[in-house]
């Protein structure tokens, strides 16, 4: 009877061995799914915001190359090449040089306003950013706008005749609407109404 006894006691101590062994195995189990799963959705984020990034940077590349080659688009740039850096520009009116000659050979301008009244000045050509100019256009007296990227400012004299007027601002070189060069100087003659000072002479070749 006592041997009996001891077995179903040593029975009962495995039974409840084996009962904790598969709880703590289940326990175990559950949290390594529960690590993998977090582990999972980490590297899921992770790995999700570098394409945003990328996307982004993309983005933001396009944009400024539309941009850029828009701005390039507004520009009307000319170059001395375009006229060998040697061409003259006639006027056609009352109180005005007879013509101009531009030198980017040399880097000067000359003012040719009849016999023994020529004035030669130092020369800066230079691209700019476009802008508006209003002209009084060649050969009419139609005002009409026009867009301009590359200026020339006369600086000091170098030799002829003396007349202030001709240093009195910057000229513009452009392409004008029949595919050639034009030049707009300041009014060198005045005389216009006040709303009308801004206008400059457009000088063809």
């Amino acid at each position: 009877m006592k041997k009996f006894f001891i077995i179903c006691l040593a029975a009962a101590f495995l039974l409840v061995g084996c009962s904790r062994t598969t709880s703590q195995n289940s326990d175990k189990k559950t949290s390594s799914d529960s690590v993998t799963i977090s582990s999972t959705r980490s590297n899921t984020i992770v790995s999700s915001n570098p394409q945003s990034s990328i996307s982004s940077q993309s983005n933001t590349e396009i944009v400024s190359s539309n941009t850029s080659a828009a701005t390039e688009q507004q520009q009307d740039f000319v170059s001395s090449s375009e006229f060998g850096g040697y061409a003259t520009f006639y006027f056609d009116g009352m109180n005005v040089p007879e013509s101009i000659n531009i030198n980017t050979n040399t880097n000067q301008i000359t003012f040719n306003s009849g016999t023994d009244q020529e004035a030669v000045y130092s020369l800066t050509m230079q691209n700019i950013s476009a802008k508006m100019i209003r002209i009084f256009s060649a050969n009419t007296t139609d005002i009409r706008k026009v867009k301009v990227s590359t200026a020339l400012s006369i600086g000091s004299q170098i030799s002829g005749a003396i007349n202030s007027n001709n240093q009195s601002g910057d000229l513009y070189l452009f392409h004008n609407r029949d595919g050639g060069l034009s030049l707009a100087t300041p009014n060198y003659a005045g005389n216009v109404p006040a709303d009308q000072t801004d206008v400059m002479i457009e000088v063809i070749q």
